[in-house]
């Protein structure tokens, strides 16, 4: 198969969808499909990254660190690549201007248009405009382009449900992303342990991953139970840091909170995940995760939200922990972990085996998916 694939989020960019992007494309290629991403150039040059073949499309700020692609100004030479590379499938993974363009090229190209969820854009975008009615139009425009693909999948069934919500008509496909469980070298972290107990957060530090909420969780743990031997190690950047180092301060959480920032370096990560107990995951936002998959495959366990994304794959006091969304069930959660030894090690144990597929077996689901639709559309145009 020749994939095109249409997105608004990749590299350099820092978020799961690039990511996603980064570590499936070599696979569908070391199973024989060519692999072509078209993506914005983030107004920087020599950013393509070897053995990935990429088309960049000239693009305008629109958040901390995603872009927004501009195609009108290259139509004619995007349409004239897409013919070279003859694709046989047209493969979205975002919802605004790559979108619309993947369908209006699907479409002049006569190829199925598949299309992806994995951001929960109500809470992104409404972080973004601070108004309701933008963020509706918005999502109706999202959904429009959804129901204009030729079939859709989302990466947890918490997504597809909220994917329904936004409008959209099209049978969902659920594909969860998978697990890496090769990449587990690690590189010791120096950051002081002592008999602590070392909690942990990695990702982007904007308002909708909620560690304001784990935040004010460890005051209340603190403060209530009278426990100060922790440490919250916070891995990421953002532009919400500066407010959450308001909040350590507020908190009186100083002298157990600390900033790493952005970690590229992998073994590393890994040397955070091995040493940390427990990873604080309240996160409403998250469709599925790749670094609760990460930790889990270096056995730290995560505390995750009830019947969220995120929460999909934790049996609770099995593979992981689970807990409603509220100040107070979080809070006496974090307890619960802190005091019950036997069960904490026990979850530890079985972290490992949390239900993950690798991404080998990921990238199949996909091909076969890929396959099955490429035959449907053709009957259909036959017919």
């Amino acid at each position: 198969m020749n994939i095109a694939i249409f997105t608004d989020s990749f590299y350099p960019g820092p978020g799961g969808t690039e990511n996603v992007i980064k570590t499936i494309v070599p696979l569908f290629e070391q199973k024989g499909d060519k692999v072509r991403i078209y993506c914005p150039d983030y107004h920087q040059k020599n950013q393509n990254l070897k053995n990935y073949d990429i088309f960049r499309i000239p693009s305008i700020k629109l958040t901390y660190c995603d872009m927004i692609a501009l195609p009108s100004l290259v139509k004619g030479k995007l349409l004239r690549d897409l013919k070279q590379f003859q694709p046989d499938l047209i493969y979205f993974t975002t919802a605004s201007a790559m979108a619309k363009w993947a369908l209006k090229m699907g479409k002049k190209l006569n190829l199925p248009v598949i299309a992806t969820l994995h951001t929960k854009f109500h809470m992104a975008w409404y972080e973004s405009t601070k108004s309701h009615f933008i963020t509706y139009l918005m999502l109706k425009s999202l959904a429009r382009k959804f129901n204009k693909a030729f079939s859709v999948t989302a990466v947890s069934f918490d997504t597809a449900k909220v994917l329904k919500s936004y409008g959209c008509k099209n049978e969902i496909t659920v594909i969860k992303n998978g697990m890496d469980k090769k990449n587990l070298d690690i590189t010791e972290c120096n950051m002081p342990i002592k008999d602590n107990f070392i909690f942990l957060f990695c990702g982007r530090l904007i308002k909708s991953k909620q560690v304001q909420f784990s935040l004010k969780c460890l005051k209340n743990v603190k403060n209530t139970y009278n426990f100060n031997n922790f440490n919250f190690w916070i891995i990421g950047d953002g532009p919400y840091k500066k407010k959450l180092e308001k909040l350590v301060k507020k908190y009186d959480l100083q002298n157990n909170v600390t900033f790493l920032g952005y970690l590229n370096d992998r073994k590393l990560l890994n040397g955070y995940y091995n040493a940390a107990n427990l990873m604080l995951f309240p996160s409403d936002f998250d469709c599925d995760s790749l670094v609760v998959l990460e930790a889990s495959a270096l056995q730290l366990p995560t505390l995750a939200l009830k019947n969220y994304g995120c929460g999909e794959r934790i049996e609770d006091n099995v593979t992981g922990f689970l807990s409603e969304f509220n100040e107070k069930a979080y809070t006496k959660r974090i307890w619960e972990i802190i005091n019950n030894k036997e069960l904490y090690d026990k979850v530890r144990q079985n972290t490992s085996s949390l239900k993950a597929e690798t991404w080998d077996e990921v990238s199949d689901h996909y091909r076969e998916y890929f396959k099955n639709k490429i035959e449907e559309f053709k009957k259909g145009q036959q017919n």
